[in-house]
């Protein structure tokens, strides 16, 4: 499944719709702009926790990619464990390609 998460994940950052930290995620869930949050593997139970509640508060679907911090970096060129997908076309790919809901 990651060998097609992590592409797509890259083409949404180049297309502009991708956020990276969980600070930035949780302002574009807050302003309605997120249409999907992202957690790496090993962020921590905390961060974790508050990303779920960022999500419910938003009313938008939270996932987890099993793939580690660097990998995800890596693949879309931000150094963030949170991502925010803000194209409702992106998000609904990544979901139809069986991420796990939060």
């Amino acid at each position: 499944m990651a060998d097609k998460v992590l592409p797509l994940l890259g083409l949404c950052r180049r297309a502009g719709k991708l956020e990276g930290g969980f600070d930035m995620c949780a302002l574009a869930a807050r302003h309605g702009e997120a249409k999907l949050l992202l957690a790496a593997a090993d962020i921590s139970d905390k961060t974790y926790k508050n990303l779920r509640f960022e999500a419910e508060r938003a009313g938008i679907p939270c996932a987890r990619v099993e793939v580690p911090m660097t990998e995800l970096g890596k693949a879309c060129g931000l150094r963030a464990g949170v991502l925010a997908v803000t194209d409702q076309g992106f998000s609904k790919a990544l979901l139809e390609l069986g991420l796990k809901r939060l």
